[in-house]
């Protein structure tokens, strides 16, 4: 079987409704999903501390030091995504993954909702060919999260037709919601900027910030003030 095509044609395929326009989504793993939420860990277990409250103690600031004299390129790169709010309890918390190492998440905002996709898995008896299985190469391919809109270039540009029999339907992965907020609930869309724990490069990074009516919410962060600046106008409509 041919690797299956996530992301936001997955999206558009199976869960978005006729007159619904997608503003943005953003691919995503559960290891590229972080909590900034009173009560839990920044991996988005309980018992944690909020990463904002204690980013000027003085443990961080030891932890910086560390992490300021090793290798550079030793550090992990920013998460995708932050969730943010005062505690468990809070509305972003319904959209908290599955401890699914394997799962392709895609966060999508829509001119009706905010949502969390799952891709679904594919049946077992895929998984259990051989090791040169297209599904295994797919996943291989896939480690990390893929860059939707430039697969459909590679596809356009015919670097991967090879994967799809010709004459037959691209095969799509269905989605799985694993929560939903109606826009009604959106309280703003606005840029802001986030500072990660240590072990990050960069730290200082740019977010959209998307926050709910109880104020929790989803930072999408970048490196780039101009990548942000993108993602604001498309949230609303503007590219």
């Amino acid at each position: 079987m041919s690797r299956r095509v996530g992301g936001v044609l997955a999206a558009r395929h199976g869960w978005c409704r006729s007159d619904e326009v997608i503003r943005f989504a953003v691919p995503c793993t559960r290891s590229s999903i972080r909590f900034d939420v009173n009560g839990l860990s920044w991996e988005g277990r309980a018992g944690g501390g909020s990463v904002a409250a204690g980013v000027g103690r003085v443990a961080t600031a030891v932890e910086d030091m560390v992490s300021a004299s090793s290798d550079h390129d030793n550090r992990l790169p920013p998460p995708k995504v932050v969730c943010f709010g005062p505690g468990p309890q809070a509305q972003i918390m319904q959209a908290r993954p599955a401890e699914d190492a394997d799962a392709r998440f895609t966060w999508v905002l829509t001119s009706h909702r905010l949502a969390l996709l799952a891709e679904v898995p594919p049946p077992t008896e895929e998984a259990e060919d051989s090791g040169d299985s297209i599904w295994q190469k797919a996943r291989k391919f896939g480690v990390g999260v893929r860059d939707f809109s430039r697969d459909v270039v590679d596809i356009l540009q015919d670097k991967k037709l090879g994967e799809y029999p010709p004459n037959e339907p691209i095969p799509v992965a269905p989605v799985a919601v694993r929560a939903e907020f109606p826009v009604q609930q959106v309280r703003a869309v606005n840029r802001t900027n986030r500072k990660l724990p240590g072990g990050y490069a960069p730290r200082k990074v740019f977010a959209l910030r998307v926050e709910l009516a109880d104020g929790s919410g989803l930072d999408v962060l970048s490196p780039t003030e101009e990548n942000v600046a993108r993602l604001e106008a498309m949230a609303f409509g503007r590219q």
